[in-house]
């Protein structure tokens, strides 16, 4: 890393995407390095460093004009915790998949109140007293909350927590391996919190 890296960091921060993108291109090798020394060899068959990888990058894009401006070491170790996080999230689900659990339970067939699952769950409530209006307004609130996440988000949260499909079939279709889709729904999950509060008061 140079003092050219530290102008791209300033730039990034301030919006400049192609500069995020040079920055990030840089710190590839060492980061690639990072997550595969952190990656347990029991989860490679259904998680790998691309998939980290690239979640990974998704979330610097998303985030980087949060980022305080301390220089290009601490952006380093900013994207270290954003890995290690899709990591930590990726293989809390996939453990907790081999075990029956509150996930095993019946889910809802309508998509009205499986929306109101998922809202409710993300920490937002209605007020109204009908479950069927609740569904109603959840549905609404989710659909707008959609359009604010990227492609590949808002795929898995379509097809995960609404239509329940399992995730082996979502993976495939989606090129892409377990462990990212777990990856990819827990970032969804983290930017819907963001929005709903905002669209739904």
């Amino acid at each position: 890393m140079n003092a050219g890296d530290e102008e791209l960091l300033a730039s990034a921060i301030h919006g400049d995407r192609d500069a995020l993108m040079a920055l990030l291109e840089r710190c590839a090798a060492p980061l690639r390095a990072h997550v595969s020394r952190n990656l347990d060899t029991k989860w490679r068959s259904v998680l790998d460093e691309d998939d980290v990888l690239q979640v990974t990058y998704m979330e610097a894009f998303d985030s980087i004009c949060r980022l305080e401006p301390r220089g290009v070491s601490a952006f380093m170790s900013w994207l270290h915790r954003l890995a290690d996080n899709n990591i930590r999230d990726a293989i809390r689900h996939l453990d907790a998949a081999k075990r029956p659990g509150p996930d095993q339970r019946v889910r809802p067939t309508r998509e009205d109140d499986a929306s109101l699952d998922l809202v409710e769950s993300l920490g937002v409530h209605s007020t109204t007293p009908s479950r069927v209006a609740a569904a109603r307004e959840a549905s609404e609130l989710l659909k707008s909350a959609l359009g604010d996440l990227p492609p590949d988000h808002q795929e898995v949260v379509r097809r995960f927590d609404l239509a329940h499909e399992e995730p082996r079939e979502i993976a495939a279709t989606m090129g892409r391996s377990i462990g990212a889709v777990y990856m990819l729904r827990a970032r969804a999950h983290d930017r819907l919190r963001r929005i709903l509060p905002a669209i739904s008061g």
